[in-house]
């Protein structure tokens, strides 16, 4: 009786804290939304989207707020004039761009978009593993920014 009763006692434990890392990443601080876009905008640009799930852990939001803050320190200028344009896209309420996007989880994607029209994309699901390497994270996403950015007068 006190192997099933310590059984139920972890069980309980593990619902609990799992809920509590949902309640903390649905109801966080996302930070400023002013660099969203529509996925119809018409031009040449690179589409940089943070693919999550409607309900997201403490992780969703690091990942998303580390690409942000990339973005943002290195890429400000190309941010400005419209070579780069983030996205925060909940992939559940987005079936469209997940199927394109082939997505399963929450990952970020940079995209080419000539003439409003995804032309390629890449899909960075090792944000996941180097989210403790903050080096490598930016690498890793500044290399995927890097290959689209030429065709569009970028000069990184």
């Amino acid at each position: 009786m006190k192997k099933v009763q310590n059984i139920l006692t972890k069980a309980l434990l593990v619902f609990a804290l799992i809920s509590i890392g949902f309640a903390f990443g649905k109801h966080s601080i996302r930070g400023d939304s002013s660099h969203a876009t529509q996925s119809n905008e018409q031009g040449d640009y690179v589409a940089v989207y943070y693919m999550h799930s409607t309900f997201r852990c403490v992780t969703c939001n690091t990942i998303e707020q580390m690409t942000r803050d990339l973005l943002d320190k290195l890429y400000a200028e190309e941010l400005a004039d419209g070579r780069i344009k983030w996205q925060e896209v909940d992939f559940q309420e987005n079936e469209e761009l997940a199927k394109k996007f082939e997505i399963v989880s929450s990952c970020v994607v940079v995209a080419s978009i000539n003439d409003g029209e995804v032309t390629d994309f890449k899909r960075l699901d090792e944000v996941w593993t180097l989210m403790k390497e903050p080096d490598s994270f930016n690498k890793y996403i500044g290399d995927a920014l890097n290959e689209y950015l030429p065709d569009l007068g970028g000069q990184l």
